[in-house]
């Protein structure tokens, strides 16, 4: 039996977020992030995690495919990507077959997590990138995934209508520019929002790859500040700060029935800028 650890690769770096308008706010947090390969692997390879690491089980991080996708009670990862798989086959555009796909997402840290943004990346039999999907959960049980596909075609970066009630501070309209990149050790990804043509909200990831072992694991709950729950309680913390702020508070519509949209081509030239402070540039 061959021992690897190929399958889940552990990053680290920062989360910005902006709100653009009358009311303007910034907050940004370092975070880790997996990147996970949900292909089967070989059945003479069996992998070895570092200790505090967990596949659906309790761990200091561990990940839990049912958080994903249909959100399935005691699913796997083999689930999770034909769910990615059957939802881009859904596009009539696209004819060429899906080989692998790889989530980017957070790890749950003591057996809590939230996921508010998780990034698949869909590729062909030759390793190269077809599709992006990108799953976006509210924090009222909500979920919608937004297929970007044949990027080779349309570009790394799409526009989608907005379908799914993220923020109380914005109502359910207005449109996204979505952008993903993996390239060797770095991924970048950019959410910018737009009402009426006018960017009101900018989010991004800058992440970099650091060896997944035991040692990253446990200096990143002390350098990175991480905590149980962490993610929601910090949204819940930005949205206290926004309410002080007196920003209008809109209604929680109905959900939708469908919870996936695909990309549009961006014609015009759009230039990804990654929202900064002042003291990261």
């Amino acid at each position: 039996m061959i021992y690897l650890t190929k399958s889940v690769k552990l990053f680290n770096g920062h989360i910005f977020h902006k709100r653009i308008g009358n009311i303007d706010h910034f907050f940004k947090n370092r975070i880790n992030a997996l990147l996970i390969d949900l292909k089967k692997e070989d059945e003479n390879i069996q992998e070895k995690f570092p200790l505090f690491f967990s596949f659906e089980k309790f761990n200091i991080f561990s990940w839990s495919s049912e958080d994903h996708g249909p959100q399935i009670k005691k699913s796997n990862k083999r689930d999770l990507y034909f769910f990615i798989e059957n939802l881009v086959k859904t596009s009539s555009v696209e004819k060429n077959k899906i080989n692998n796909i790889k989530l980017l997402t957070f790890p749950k840290i003591l057996g809590l997590g939230f996921n508010p943004l998780s990034v698949y990346f869909c590729y062909n039999i030759k390793s190269e990138l077809l599709h992006y999907v990108f799953e976006v959960r509210n924090t009222f049980g909500d979920i919608h995934h937004y297929i970007l596909n044949n990027i080779n075609k349309k570009g790394n970066t799409q526009e989608t209508s907005k379908k799914l009630f993220v923020s109380p501070f914005y109502e359910k309209k207005g449109r996204y520019n979505l952008y993903a990149n993996y390239n060797d050790d770095e991924i970048q990804t950019s959410v910018k929002y737009f009402i009426k043509n006018t960017l009101v909200f900018s989010a991004s990831m800058h992440l970099n790859e650091i060896k997944f072992n035991n040692k990253n694991i446990l200096s990143s709950l002390i350098l990175f500040k991480n905590f149980p729950g962490k993610i929601w309680i910090n949204i819940h913390l930005q949205a206290f700060y926004l309410w002080l702020k007196k920003v209008k508070l809109f209604k929680i519509p109905k959900q939708e029935i469908i919870k996936y949209s695909f990309g549009r081509k961006i014609l015009r030239n759009e230039n990804i800028e990654f929202v900064k402070s002042r003291k990261d540039k």
